[in-house]
């Protein structure tokens, strides 16, 4: 039995104990990430490039998170009451018959109110441009893993997000595969515009996969 905090694995023991592979150039990935018509940036996520920009390299954990990741993320509003809302530091478990594993997700919409029923996007890491410790890729996996079993529908994609300091990186799961984009650099402004694109056209999977209405921008 192996007994582990979700900040204890690395991305190569959740495919090895759950036995999910990593593909590249999921189809589902690419559809979400194929982002032609994307909008130029709003002023307010403007103003936000110009603090990351600024401040990337001295900025720590919680500067990073309340300083670019939650303004931006509220620019895009994940929050329609009744239906879904964002959760954040909220405590998953996780048991199988080979393993218990627990941890504070950072940030997940999920439909409930005061606790997560089914979780449908994470973000997850906030980390400092100069950082080095725990995997961030595998600490998303295992909680996508968790959020699978809750659901109980493994061929809906769950999507997801970890950081590291200008980089993003959007990541799928879909039953037994899952992939990973390439990094986007949040202080560049065409990559800035694309992954606003992206976050806005995962609320639309959201708003899909609730039988919603689609949402406006």
């Amino acid at each position: 039995m192996i007994k582990r905090p979700f900040e204890q694995w690395l991305f190569e023991e959740v495919e090895k104990e759950f036995s999910i592979n990593r593909t590249k150039h999921h189809p589902t990935l690419v559809d979400w990430l194929a982002v032609s018509d994307a909008k130029p940036l709003q002023s307010g996520v403007a103003r936000l490039q110009i603090l990351i920009d600024e401040y990337i390299e001295t900025w720590n954990e919680d500067e990073l998170k309340m300083g670019f990741i939650a303004p931006l993320l509220a620019e895009i509003n994940f929050h329609y009451p009744k239906y879904y809302k964002v959760f954040t530091q909220r405590l998953f478990s996780l048991t199988t018959e080979n393993v218990e594993a627990n941890g504070r997700v950072e940030w997940v919409v999920a439909t409930g109110q005061q606790t997560p029923q089914k979780p449908m996007f994470f973000l997850q890491e906030y980390k400092p441009e100069k950082f080095s410790g725990n995997d961030p890729l595998g600490q998303l996996l295992i909680a996508m893993v968790d959020a699978q079993i809750i659901n109980g529908t493994p061929e809906k994609t769950l999507y997801g997000i970890y950081t590291l300091g200008r980089l993003w990186f959007f990541v799928i799961l879909q039953n037994k595969e899952y992939s990973v984009s390439r990094a986007y650099d949040a202080t560049q402004t065409k990559e800035l515009v694309q992954m606003v694109a992206i976050l806005e056209k995962v609320k639309g999977y959201i708003h899909q996969e609730l039988g919603l209405e689609p949402p406006k921008f």
